[in-house]
């Protein structure tokens, strides 16, 4: 799996693929928008990430859920609407990484990746929900 920044979860996806004209509507509608890296932290000892700064991916976060419009009990109120926290996923344990390295990677990036970057965001990267496989890059607006 590459590093990415997830902005919707998996919560609501059919195999069906219904969800994708919608999801494909509210990306093309949405702005590209500017996005800084920051901090790396961990949740807990299973993900290494970098924190992201950026007002915009909150918004594009709460299109994308409504968009899909899952059943209230499939949205994760841990870690969803109110509760998303944007970041750049490094390594997590279930990519095979040791709650060690998960530890080592934050403490390496902390010295090897500043100054963080800012860049735009101008498109959303569409995974296969069974593989995890791209399907398909949907182009932000380029109204702003």
């Amino acid at each position: 799996m590459e590093p990415h920044i997830t902005v919707k979860l998996l919560n609501g996806l059919s195999e069906d693929m219904n969800w994708l004209e919608k999801v494909r509507e509210t990306c093309s509608s949405f702005p590209i928008f500017q996005l800084t890296l920051s901090e790396p932290g961990t949740f807990g000892t299973a993900v290494t990430f970098l924190s992201v700064e950026s007002k915009e991916i909150y918004n594009l976060h709460k299109n994308l859920v409504e968009a899909v419009s899952p059943a209230p009990e499939l949205i994760d109120s841990n870690i969803e609407l109110d509760n998303f926290v944007p970041h750049l996923t490094l390594g997590q344990t279930k990519w095979g990484m040791n709650e060690a390295e998960i530890i080592e990677m934050k403490l390496a990036a902390r010295e090897a990746l500043p100054p963080f970057p800012s860049f735009d965001i101008t498109f959303v990267r569409v995974f296969d929900i069974k593989t995890n496989v791209p399907i398909e890059d949907i182009e932000l607006s380029n109204l702003f």
